[in-house]
């Protein structure tokens, strides 16, 4: 009778074990997931961008013909559009270290919490 509960016992911490390392995956992939869609938005931010430097691109050269009041304004949309960019890109990266950050945390924690359950089971003296 000892030996069911035992076989019990054993059966339930694999179980819980089991369904933490579940968990821990299912909480890495939602950071990822959000991460992506995080990055995803940003990447059609730099798409608009692009068009919009298209687009501002072809009305100067529309209605300036002095060079160098075409030259100014080129300038200025290399300013403005270069920025934009700089900043999407800077949004991007802080994206992508915010996810690592967290994924690195949730590792640290399961990795600690399944070090505590093995040793709790291991712990415990069959007989």
């Amino acid at each position: 009778m000892a030996t069911n509960d035992n076989v019990t016992q054993l059966t339930d911490q694999a179980q819980d074990i089991g369904r933490s390392m579940f968990g821990a995956f299912q909480g890495i992939a939602e950071v990822q997931t959000n991460m992506l869609q995080r990055l995803g938005g940003i990447q059609q931010n730099l798409i608009q961008q692009a068009f919009d430097a298209s687009n501002d691109q072809l009305q100067v050269m529309s209605k300036l013909s002095d060079p160098r009041e075409f030259g100014s304004a080129q300038a200025e949309l290399v300013k403005t559009h270069g920025q934009r960019y700089a900043d999407s890109i800077k949004e991007a990266i802080n994206v992508t270290v915010e996810g690592w950050q967290e994924v690195g945390k949730r590792v640290e924690s399961t990795t600690r919490d399944f070090k505590n359950k093995v040793e709790r089971a291991s712990s415990k003296k069959v007989a």
